[in-house]
Protein backbone atom coordinates (compact mmCIF):
# COMPACT_ATOMS: atom_id res chain seq x y z
CA UNK A 1 0.00 0.00 0.00
CA UNK A 2 1.15 3.28 -0.77
CA UNK A 3 1.56 6.13 2.17
CA UNK A 4 1.81 8.72 0.12
CA UNK A 5 -0.12 11.39 2.13
CA UNK A 6 -1.56 10.49 5.74
CA UNK A 7 -5.62 11.52 6.53
CA UNK A 8 -4.30 13.23 9.34
CA UNK A 9 -0.59 14.38 7.62
CA UNK A 10 -1.31 15.33 4.12
CA UNK A 11 2.25 16.62 3.50
CA UNK A 12 3.79 13.31 4.49
CA UNK A 13 5.52 12.44 1.72
CA UNK A 14 6.85 15.84 1.69
CA UNK A 15 7.67 15.17 5.19
CA UNK A 16 9.46 12.18 4.37
CA UNK A 17 11.67 13.81 1.27
CA UNK A 18 12.96 16.29 4.39
CA UNK A 19 13.99 13.35 6.84
CA UNK A 20 15.86 11.73 3.72
CA UNK A 21 17.89 14.22 3.58
CA UNK A 22 18.43 14.60 6.59
CA UNK A 23 19.25 11.07 6.73
CA UNK A 24 21.83 11.44 3.74
CA UNK A 25 23.57 14.72 5.51
CA UNK A 26 21.74 17.02 3.08
CA UNK A 27 19.83 18.82 5.63
CA UNK A 28 17.01 21.57 4.00
CA UNK A 29 17.40 25.40 4.73
CA UNK A 30 16.51 24.80 8.44
CA UNK A 31 16.73 22.12 10.85
CA UNK A 32 14.00 19.89 11.67
CA UNK A 33 11.10 21.56 13.59
CA UNK A 34 8.29 18.63 15.01
CA UNK A 35 5.34 20.89 16.56
CA UNK A 36 1.57 20.08 17.50
CA UNK A 37 -0.86 22.66 18.41
CA UNK A 38 -4.32 22.80 18.92
CA UNK A 39 -6.40 22.64 15.84
CA UNK A 40 -9.00 25.23 17.47
CA UNK A 41 -6.81 27.60 19.84
CA UNK A 42 -9.75 28.07 21.75
CA UNK A 43 -9.77 24.95 23.23
CA UNK A 44 -6.39 23.59 24.13
CA UNK A 45 -5.62 20.11 25.14
CA UNK A 46 -7.07 18.39 27.65
CA UNK A 47 -4.81 15.91 30.36
CA UNK A 48 -7.62 13.50 30.17
CA UNK A 49 -7.02 13.33 26.29
CA UNK A 50 -3.35 13.08 26.34
CA UNK A 51 -1.94 10.02 24.48
CA UNK A 52 0.46 9.08 27.59
CA UNK A 53 -2.42 8.74 30.52
CA UNK A 54 -3.16 5.66 31.44
CA UNK A 55 -1.88 4.31 28.20
CA UNK A 56 -0.14 1.46 29.62
CA UNK A 57 -2.74 0.53 31.99
CA UNK A 58 -5.27 0.54 29.28
CA UNK A 59 -3.28 -1.68 27.39
CA UNK A 60 -1.91 -4.26 30.21
CA UNK A 61 -6.06 -4.68 30.40
CA UNK A 62 -7.01 -5.06 27.18
CA UNK A 63 -9.00 -1.68 27.15
CA UNK A 64 -7.56 -0.72 23.47
CA UNK A 65 -10.74 0.36 22.33
CA UNK A 66 -10.70 2.99 24.93
CA UNK A 67 -6.76 3.48 24.18
CA UNK A 68 -7.92 4.24 20.33
CA UNK A 69 -11.13 6.32 21.08
CA UNK A 70 -8.38 8.55 23.04
CA UNK A 71 -6.12 8.49 20.02
CA UNK A 72 -8.95 9.28 17.52
CA UNK A 73 -9.94 12.77 20.06
CA UNK A 74 -6.31 13.25 19.89
CA UNK A 75 -6.04 13.32 15.72
CA UNK A 76 -9.01 15.04 15.34
CA UNK A 77 -8.32 17.96 17.77
CA UNK A 78 -4.40 18.31 16.21
CA UNK A 79 -2.76 20.21 13.95
CA UNK A 80 0.65 18.34 13.52
CA UNK A 81 3.29 21.43 11.66
CA UNK A 82 6.53 21.26 10.74
CA UNK A 83 8.13 17.30 10.22
CA UNK A 84 5.55 16.62 12.67
CA UNK A 85 3.87 12.72 12.19
CA UNK A 86 0.85 11.50 14.17
CA UNK A 87 1.59 8.32 15.19
CA UNK A 88 0.99 6.30 18.43
CA UNK A 89 3.10 3.40 19.83
CA UNK A 90 1.59 0.05 21.47
CA UNK A 91 3.73 0.12 24.70
CA UNK A 92 2.72 -1.95 27.45
CA UNK A 93 4.99 0.20 29.81
CA UNK A 94 9.00 0.62 30.58
CA UNK A 95 9.88 -2.88 31.40
CA UNK A 96 8.04 -4.68 28.99
CA UNK A 97 11.27 -6.63 27.67
CA UNK A 98 11.61 -7.85 31.23
CA UNK A 99 8.39 -9.30 30.60
CA UNK A 100 8.97 -10.57 27.73
CA UNK A 101 10.85 -12.72 29.71
CA UNK A 102 8.41 -13.95 32.00
CA UNK A 103 8.45 -11.12 34.47
CA UNK A 104 4.63 -10.44 35.15
CA UNK A 105 4.29 -6.46 35.20
CA UNK A 106 2.12 -4.79 37.98
CA UNK A 107 0.36 -1.57 38.36
CA UNK A 108 -0.53 0.05 41.35
CA UNK A 109 -4.19 1.31 41.54
CA UNK A 110 -3.03 4.57 42.86
CA UNK A 111 -1.03 5.40 40.07
CA UNK A 112 -2.10 3.71 37.09
CA UNK A 113 -0.03 5.48 34.58
CA UNK A 114 3.41 3.55 34.94
CA UNK A 115 4.14 -0.21 36.08
CA UNK A 116 6.95 -2.36 37.06
CA UNK A 117 8.59 -5.77 37.19
CA UNK A 118 9.00 -7.62 40.54
CA UNK A 119 12.62 -9.13 40.10
CA UNK A 120 12.18 -13.22 39.50
CA UNK A 121 15.78 -14.09 39.27
CA UNK A 122 17.67 -14.93 42.21
CA UNK A 123 20.56 -15.64 40.68
CA UNK A 124 21.63 -15.07 37.46
CA UNK A 125 23.37 -19.05 37.41
CA UNK A 126 21.78 -20.99 35.02
CA UNK A 127 19.54 -18.26 33.59
CA UNK A 128 18.96 -18.65 29.38
CA UNK A 129 17.08 -15.70 28.58
CA UNK A 130 14.39 -16.49 25.81
CA UNK A 131 11.22 -15.00 25.07
CA UNK A 132 8.36 -16.44 26.95
CA UNK A 133 5.80 -17.75 24.30
CA UNK A 134 3.63 -18.06 27.26
CA UNK A 135 3.55 -14.43 28.25
CA UNK A 136 0.32 -12.41 27.98
CA UNK A 137 2.74 -9.53 27.49
CA UNK A 138 4.67 -10.87 24.64
CA UNK A 139 1.29 -12.35 22.64
CA UNK A 140 -0.38 -9.26 24.37
CA UNK A 141 1.85 -6.68 22.38
CA UNK A 142 2.31 -8.47 19.12
CA UNK A 143 -2.09 -8.45 19.08
CA UNK A 144 -2.34 -4.93 19.91
CA UNK A 145 0.34 -4.13 17.40
CA UNK A 146 -2.06 -6.04 15.10
CA UNK A 147 -4.82 -3.85 16.20
CA UNK A 148 -3.43 -0.36 16.21
CA UNK A 149 -1.81 -1.04 12.70
CA UNK A 150 -5.70 -1.53 11.48
CA UNK A 151 -6.73 1.57 12.84
CA UNK A 152 -3.46 3.39 11.55
CA UNK A 153 -3.60 2.46 8.19
CA UNK A 154 -3.77 4.99 5.68
CA UNK A 155 -4.66 7.70 8.57
CA UNK A 156 -1.36 7.72 10.96
CA UNK A 157 1.90 5.74 11.92
CA UNK A 158 2.44 2.89 14.54
CA UNK A 159 5.54 3.91 16.64
CA UNK A 160 8.19 1.70 17.68
CA UNK A 161 7.99 0.28 21.67
CA UNK A 162 10.09 1.52 24.27
CA UNK A 163 12.00 -1.19 24.40
CA UNK A 164 14.44 -1.33 27.60
CA UNK A 165 16.30 -4.25 26.66
CA UNK A 166 19.99 -5.26 27.31
CA UNK A 167 21.22 -4.38 30.76
CA UNK A 168 18.02 -2.83 31.14
CA UNK A 169 16.38 -5.76 31.20
CA UNK A 170 18.53 -8.03 33.18
CA UNK A 171 18.28 -5.28 35.88
CA UNK A 172 14.69 -5.24 35.75
CA UNK A 173 14.74 -9.09 36.17
CA UNK A 174 17.30 -9.06 39.13
CA UNK A 175 17.39 -5.92 40.45
CA UNK A 176 19.41 -3.53 40.35
CA UNK A 177 21.13 -3.24 43.69
CA UNK A 178 21.60 -7.12 42.88
CA UNK A 179 22.72 -6.54 39.33
CA UNK A 180 25.35 -4.17 40.96
CA UNK A 181 26.66 -6.78 43.48
CA UNK A 182 26.78 -9.44 40.55
CA UNK A 183 29.19 -6.89 38.72
CA UNK A 184 31.51 -7.61 41.52
CA UNK A 185 30.68 -11.23 42.34
CA UNK A 186 30.07 -13.04 38.99
CA UNK A 187 31.07 -10.59 36.01
CA UNK A 188 31.32 -13.81 33.88
CA UNK A 189 27.46 -14.60 34.35
CA UNK A 190 26.94 -11.11 33.82
CA UNK A 191 28.86 -11.32 30.52
CA UNK A 192 26.93 -14.51 29.29
CA UNK A 193 23.48 -13.50 29.81
CA UNK A 194 24.01 -9.96 28.49
CA UNK A 195 25.75 -11.83 25.49
CA UNK A 196 22.73 -14.04 25.25
CA UNK A 197 20.61 -11.01 25.67
CA UNK A 198 22.05 -9.70 22.49
CA UNK A 199 20.22 -12.07 20.07
CA UNK A 200 17.35 -11.64 21.08
CA UNK A 201 16.69 -8.26 19.91
CA UNK A 202 16.71 -8.55 16.58
CA UNK A 203 13.75 -11.33 16.29
CA UNK A 204 11.94 -8.99 18.79
CA UNK A 205 12.27 -5.85 16.78
CA UNK A 206 11.59 -8.13 13.77
CA UNK A 207 8.27 -9.54 15.35
CA UNK A 208 6.80 -6.17 16.28
CA UNK A 209 8.04 -4.91 12.61
CA UNK A 210 5.47 -7.39 11.26
CA UNK A 211 2.39 -6.95 13.62
CA UNK A 212 2.71 -2.86 13.44
CA UNK A 213 2.22 -2.92 9.47
CA UNK A 214 5.65 -1.24 8.67
CA UNK A 215 6.94 -1.22 5.28
CA UNK A 216 9.04 0.68 3.14
CA UNK A 217 6.29 2.98 2.55
CA UNK A 218 5.30 3.63 5.84
CA UNK A 219 8.83 3.70 6.98
CA UNK A 220 9.13 3.58 11.13
CA UNK A 221 8.96 6.08 13.78
CA UNK A 222 10.30 5.52 17.41
CA UNK A 223 8.64 6.78 20.57
CA UNK A 224 11.54 9.48 20.58
CA UNK A 225 10.08 11.31 16.88
CA UNK A 226 12.12 10.54 14.62
CA UNK A 227 11.11 9.11 10.83
CA UNK A 228 13.52 6.56 8.45
CA UNK A 229 12.72 4.80 5.59
CA UNK A 230 14.27 1.64 6.95
CA UNK A 231 14.25 0.43 10.79
CA UNK A 232 14.59 2.95 13.60
CA UNK A 233 14.40 2.40 17.19
CA UNK A 234 15.45 4.45 20.65
CA UNK A 235 18.21 2.40 21.89
CA UNK A 236 18.95 2.82 25.96
CA UNK A 237 20.60 1.42 28.98
CA UNK A 238 19.27 3.50 31.81
CA UNK A 239 21.17 1.20 34.39
CA UNK A 240 24.14 2.57 33.06
CA UNK A 241 23.93 5.63 35.57
CA UNK A 242 25.05 2.84 38.81
CA UNK A 243 28.14 1.61 36.78
CA UNK A 244 31.59 3.13 36.26
CA UNK A 245 33.49 3.16 32.57
CA UNK A 246 34.97 -0.28 32.85
CA UNK A 247 31.70 -2.15 33.36
CA UNK A 248 29.79 0.17 30.81
CA UNK A 249 32.52 -0.85 28.73
CA UNK A 250 32.68 -4.57 29.18
CA UNK A 251 28.57 -4.99 29.58
CA UNK A 252 26.67 -2.34 28.35
CA UNK A 253 28.34 -1.21 25.45
CA UNK A 254 28.22 -4.36 23.48
CA UNK A 255 25.00 -4.83 23.59
CA UNK A 256 24.17 -1.08 22.30
CA UNK A 257 26.47 -1.60 19.55
CA UNK A 258 24.57 -4.58 18.42
CA UNK A 259 21.45 -3.35 18.89
CA UNK A 260 22.37 -0.54 16.88
CA UNK A 261 24.07 -2.01 14.28
CA UNK A 262 20.70 -4.14 13.53
CA UNK A 263 19.04 -1.08 12.55
CA UNK A 264 19.17 1.18 9.66
CA UNK A 265 18.70 4.65 12.16
CA UNK A 266 18.95 4.90 15.63
CA UNK A 267 18.69 7.03 18.76
CA UNK A 268 20.81 6.75 21.98
CA UNK A 269 19.25 7.60 25.28
CA UNK A 270 21.48 9.06 27.72
CA UNK A 271 19.14 9.45 30.58
CA UNK A 272 20.76 11.35 33.84
CA UNK A 273 24.00 13.51 35.02
CA UNK A 274 25.43 10.04 36.72
CA UNK A 275 25.54 8.98 32.80
CA UNK A 276 27.07 11.31 31.52
CA UNK A 277 30.58 9.86 32.45
CA UNK A 278 29.59 7.91 29.25
CA UNK A 279 29.36 9.86 27.17
CA UNK A 280 32.37 9.86 25.09
CA UNK A 281 31.72 5.67 24.41
CA UNK A 282 28.40 5.95 23.43
CA UNK A 283 29.61 9.03 20.77
CA UNK A 284 32.02 6.85 19.36
CA UNK A 285 29.68 4.22 18.19
CA UNK A 286 29.52 4.86 14.12
CA UNK A 287 26.45 2.99 14.69
CA UNK A 288 24.50 5.89 17.06
CA UNK A 289 23.29 8.00 14.42
CA UNK A 290 21.34 10.51 16.92
CA UNK A 291 21.90 11.64 20.69
CA UNK A 292 19.19 12.29 22.73
CA UNK A 293 20.48 14.06 26.34
CA UNK A 294 18.19 13.75 29.45
CA UNK A 295 19.48 16.08 32.38
CA UNK A 296 17.22 14.50 35.01
CA UNK A 297 15.12 15.75 37.68
CA UNK A 298 16.43 18.67 39.24
CA UNK A 299 19.01 19.67 36.86
CA UNK A 300 18.80 22.80 34.08
CA UNK A 301 16.84 21.65 31.01
CA UNK A 302 18.54 20.27 28.11
CA UNK A 303 18.39 23.07 25.79
CA UNK A 304 20.92 24.07 28.30
CA UNK A 305 23.35 22.06 28.00
CA UNK A 306 24.67 23.50 24.84
CA UNK A 307 28.13 21.78 25.69
CA UNK A 308 26.78 18.56 25.54
CA UNK A 309 24.77 19.22 22.87
CA UNK A 310 28.23 20.85 20.81
CA UNK A 311 30.11 17.41 22.11
CA UNK A 312 27.53 15.43 19.98
CA UNK A 313 27.49 17.81 17.15
CA UNK A 314 31.28 17.14 16.79
CA UNK A 315 31.21 13.60 17.04
CA UNK A 316 29.07 13.38 13.78
CA UNK A 317 25.53 13.02 15.89
CA UNK A 318 22.21 14.37 15.26
CA UNK A 319 20.37 15.68 18.15
CA UNK A 320 17.36 15.80 19.01
CA UNK A 321 15.98 18.44 21.41
CA UNK A 322 13.10 18.48 23.24
CA UNK A 323 10.68 20.33 25.15
CA UNK A 324 11.68 23.56 24.37
CA UNK A 325 10.03 26.81 23.34
CA UNK A 326 10.55 29.04 19.88
CA UNK A 327 12.16 31.65 21.81
CA UNK A 328 14.35 29.05 23.64
CA UNK A 329 15.27 27.26 20.00
CA UNK A 330 16.78 30.91 18.39
CA UNK A 331 19.13 30.76 21.48
CA UNK A 332 19.72 27.63 21.14
CA UNK A 333 20.14 27.89 16.95
CA UNK A 334 22.39 30.58 17.83
CA UNK A 335 24.88 28.55 19.67
CA UNK A 336 24.96 25.45 17.94
CA UNK A 337 24.44 26.73 14.23
CA UNK A 338 23.61 23.81 12.62
CA UNK A 339 21.12 21.88 10.38
CA UNK A 340 21.18 18.50 11.96
CA UNK A 341 18.83 19.22 15.06
CA UNK A 342 15.18 18.28 15.61
CA UNK A 343 13.60 20.82 17.88
CA UNK A 344 10.63 19.21 19.22
CA UNK A 345 8.92 22.89 20.32
CA UNK A 346 6.21 23.33 23.02
CA UNK A 347 3.93 25.99 21.01
CA UNK A 348 0.56 26.86 21.33
CA UNK A 349 -0.44 28.27 18.09
CA UNK A 350 0.13 27.50 14.38
CA UNK A 351 0.98 31.02 13.85
CA UNK A 352 3.82 30.97 16.79
CA UNK A 353 4.90 27.50 14.87
CA UNK A 354 5.52 29.07 11.73
CA UNK A 355 6.86 32.41 12.71
CA UNK A 356 9.79 30.01 13.76
CA UNK A 357 10.24 28.41 10.55
CA UNK A 358 10.73 31.08 8.79
CA UNK A 359 13.22 32.58 11.77
CA UNK A 360 15.03 29.40 10.83
CA UNK A 361 14.95 29.45 7.70
CA UNK A 362 16.24 32.81 7.30
CA UNK A 363 19.54 32.23 10.41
Amino acid sequence: MQHDTLTFQPRFELIRQQFNAFWEDEPPKRPLVWAEVPRDPARPFRESDSLQALRYFRAARGEWAEQLACVERWLESTLFLGEAIPYFAPDFGPDQFAAFLGAPLHFSETNPETNWVEPILESLEGFNPAINGGSVVWNGILEYARTVAEHARGRYLVGVCDFHSNMDAISALRSPQNLCMDLLDCPGEVARVSAALKDLYCPVYAALYGASGFNSQTGTIGWAPFWAPGRFAVVQADFSCMIGSGDFRRHVLPGIQREAASLDRSMYHLDGPDALRHLDDVLGLPEIDILQWVPGAGQKPMWQWTGVLKRGLAAGKALYIYDITPEQVKFVHRELRSRRCLYHVNASSAQEVESLLAWLEKH
